[in-house]
């Protein structure tokens, strides 16, 4: 939401994404481009994927659906025939208690 809302106004105070935010947009103004923003649960693919480029340090091409990785097909398919998938979320306490 916070990138959505950056390239909405065209720019931003963050130093870090400032250059990337404005080559964006220069390369939209050639462009009819709509910028929404989309929760991670409607668009589960995409935030596994996220999730694996941002924890293995590499970013990844998949031009494909073979190349996908196992979990991403899964959501894949389950986002194609339309069937809801429950996020579960785990509390991360020690069950090994001395």
């Amino acid at each position: 939401m916070v990138v959505t809302n950056m390239l909405e106004e065209k720019d931003t105070n963050n130093v870090k994404l400032k250059n990337i935010i404005k080559r964006t947009v220069n390369a939209m103004e050639g462009a009819e481009v709509s910028i929404s923003h989309c929760y991670r649960e409607a668009n589960q693919v995409a935030d596994f994927l996220a999730i694996l480029a941002s924890s293995s340090g590499n970013g990844t091409f998949y031009f494909s659906y073979q190349q996908l990785p196992k979990e991403a097909k899964g959501l894949f398919q389950l986002d194609r025939w339309q069937l809801p998938c429950i996020r579960r979320r785990y509390d991360k306490c020690n069950f090994f208690v001395s």
